[in-house]
């Protein structure tokens, strides 16, 4: 065994600066994409709910305009920095537009009426009323970049569908088969205008809604500043930004990083296989729907057939070359199970057919292994035990020295990495999969759990097990987040 300390990954932003903080970097430096070619120069946001959503969203956003104080009286400056505000000086070098002819309010009646609809089909008759709104929109002489959902509580109590737009609550019931949020993603592919779901603690935090898994309790809500950035910088994402990258040694190969999950088809009957891929360190996410899997005997855990293995992986490739005219000289496959042979044969025969010499393929899932400092505290980000030549557990989760504290509410559980068929140390796996925990654009508190290529493909997973064959599947990762 070997114990070392992983430094904090850099990340990427305009005109080549690095810092270690998403914020920070974004206020010092802009967005890595800032005055190049094909990044927004405005961002257009639409905005759809009934009066009283729409009125306290747009009064949301013109506080946001003139920028929001950080969090007062904590000694946690770093973790609670100000949101300088969504004009041409603020984080995105770029305005933020909500004006009134992107907006569209549903009738209280409209409404009212859905109350006496049999509840089985009352989310499907919710997700009728916006995506009408939002084929208008989509539809329109002009339309906006992406827009938002603001959800009356009405809908909420009715539907499956989460505020922060990052997970869909686990446990809840939708009798029609498709959830709320995934039937307005999927309608945002159809029309190709990116959204994001927005509740009503977005722009008042007072207002308590009840968790529907645990209902004696409710949901904690962030404080203002840190609302508006990850709000602006997802809203940055959807409308076609890269807010930043990784930051990459030139010494290095060319690679190219992917995230495969499976997830069971609408019908329960059998598993499916989504994949996202992340192409280079610039994050740019592909989404590709995969074959259907097999499961051991044994222990009933899926695996992909050889052919579909291979199939899933060449078809990354050629996206990946269609994208950069040339093929990466690394492959980097995460999943959350280890690597069944008939896939690592897939796997392998998919790059031999590229000339590719370096392929990784690392089960990355949380461990119940612990470790323990001195003190009251936990383990800091970036612990890394090297168990053997293969095997690692990493704490992405953790004390962090920017922040001055640890931000969970829980013990951290580390994320127990195994490597197969490595082309590099699993030191330096360690340290991808720690950088690419930075990849999340929902979130800029950077001290996420799970790479991104995990979170994504899992998050996609929960999308695609809803799309029809003969439906639109928009490749961009933005749709899906």
């Amino acid at each position: 065994m070997k114990l070392s300390h992983l430094p904090e990954p850099e990340l990427e932003f305009g005109q080549a600066h690095r810092h270690i903080d998403i914020r920070y970097g974004l206020m010092d430096y802009g967005p890595f994409d800032a005055g190049q070619t094909g990044a927004p120069t405005a961002v257009r946001v639409g905005l759809i709910g009934d009066s009283e959503t729409v009125e306290g969203t747009g009064e949301w956003l013109a506080r946001c305009r003139v920028g929001i104080e950080g969090k007062a009286e904590t000694r946690l400056t770093t973790l609670y920095p100000p949101f300088p505000g969504s004009t041409e000086e603020g984080p995105f070098r770029i305005p933020f537009i909500c004006d009134e002819q992107d907006t569209r309010t549903i009738s209280a009646r409209a409404l009212t009426k859905l109350k006496n609809t049999n509840p089985l089909d009352l989310s499907d008759r919710y997700a009728d009323l916006f995506v009408a709104e939002l084929r208008a929109l989509a539809e329109g002489n002009t339309r906006p970049d992406v827009v938002l959902l603001a959800l009356p509580l009405s809908v909420i109590a009715s539907v499956n569908a989460t505020g922060d737009d990052d997970q869909v609550v686990e446990g809840g019931v939708v009798a029609s088969g498709v959830d709320f949020r995934a039937r307005m993603k999927i309608a945002a592919m159809e029309f190709g205008l990116p959204i994001q779901i927005i509740w009503p603690t977005l722009y008042d935090r007072t207002i308590k809604i009840p968790r529907k898994v645990k209902t004696d309790s409710v949901r904690e809500v962030q404080e203002d500043a840190t609302r508006a950035w990850n709000l602006f910088t997802a809203l940055y994402y959807k409308a076609g930004g890269l807010p930043w990258r990784l930051a990459r040694d030139s010494r290095q190969l060319r690679s190219c990083f992917i995230g495969i999950s499976f997830h069971e088809s609408q019908n329960g009957e059998y598993l499916e296989t989504s994949t996202a891929q992340m192409f280079d360190e610039r994050g740019e996410g592909m989404i590709l729907r995969g074959g259907r899997a097999a499961k051991l005997s044994d222990d009933r855990r899926p695996y992909m057939t050889e052919a579909h293995a291979h199939d899933l992986l060449s078809r990354s490739l050629q996206n990946f070359f269609d994208q950069h005219s040339h093929f990466p000289a690394r492959v980097v496959l995460h999943k959350t199970s280890p690597f069944h042979r008939e896939e690592m044969s897939g796997f392998e025969a998919a790059i031999d057919e590229r000339g590719i010499d370096n392929l990784d393929c690392m089960a990355v899932a949380p461990s119940s292994f612990r470790l323990f400092r001195n003190g009251q505290f936990p383990p800091l980000r970036g612990t890394l035990l090297r168990l053997d030549r293969d095997r690692a557990v990493l704490y992405s989760r953790g004390g962090v020295d920017f922040y001055k504290t640890y931000t969970g509410m829980y013990v951290p559980k580390p994320l127990l990495i195994r490597s197969q068929a490595p082309s590099q140390p699993v030191t330096h796996n360690a340290a991808e999969i720690l950088a690419l925990s930075k990849m999340n654009w929902n979130n800029t508190q950077f001290d996420n759990r799970d790479p991104i290529t995990i979170a994504a493909s899992r998050k996609v997973g929960k999308i695609l097990k809803y799309v029809g064959e003969g439906d639109r599947v928009q490749t961009r990762y933005s749709y899906f987040m």
